[in-house]
């Protein structure tokens, strides 16, 4: 009795190993097909979430935008080769800061920057980096150095002017840019 169910037991480990082959390639497939569907099931929920938000016209899902944000983050971690990766950055970066995480925008922001050189938005990306730090953080030494960024990197853009008048009125006082703006407003 002992011997047959030692015998059973080499079988049956024969009989595993034999068919590991074809379960190994049915893992393979299964694996690409649940990575596509994966990245289709993503896509949608981005769609979605997005168009929850663009619905919302009094701002008061504050959690609604929160997940989106935290869907395009997850989105453009896996798949940061995909073509709208950069421009999901860009969006989550703005919509950090309009719920209130600057810090987490710029992130966002520097990354869309730094990481895609072809995407179209970089210099307002760059831009959107100053302006954060100078009127939500009140940090202008580090709005100062984002908008110099700004100019020395694309100093043909419009964002260049825009970033060459924030640094002239980063330093001023409220009753010095009121002057500033009246004197313009005369000339």
């Amino acid at each position: 009795m002992k011997i047959n169910l030692f015998a059973l037991m080499i079988a049956c480990l024969v009989a595993s190993c034999g068919s590991a082959d074809v379960n190994e390639n049915e893992i393979a497939i299964s694996d690409t097909s649940s990575k596509e569907e994966m990245y289709i099931a993503k896509k949608e929920q981005l769609q979605e979430l997005e168009a929850a938000v663009n619905a919302d016209t009094d701002y008061s899902e504050r959690k609604l935008r929160q997940q989106l944000v935290a869907t395009y983050a997850t989105f453009t971690n896996q798949y940061n080769q995909d073509d709208m990766a950069a421009e999901y950055l860009f969006r989550a970066g703005k919509l950090a800061n309009e719920i209130g995480k600057p810090r987490r925008a710029i992130d966002f922001l520097m990354n869309a920057h730094d990481g895609y050189p072809l995407f179209n938005k970089r210099t307002e990306a760059a831009f959107l980096v100053g302006f954060i730090y100078e009127n939500v953080l009140n940090d202008r030494i580090m709005a100062q150095t984002a908008y110099e960024k700004v100019i020395e990197l694309y100093p043909e853009s419009s964002w260049a002017d825009d970033a060459q008048a924030s640094i002239q009125l980063l330093y001023l006082t409220d009753s010095e840019k009121i002057k500033r703006f009246k004197e313009q407003n005369q000339n």
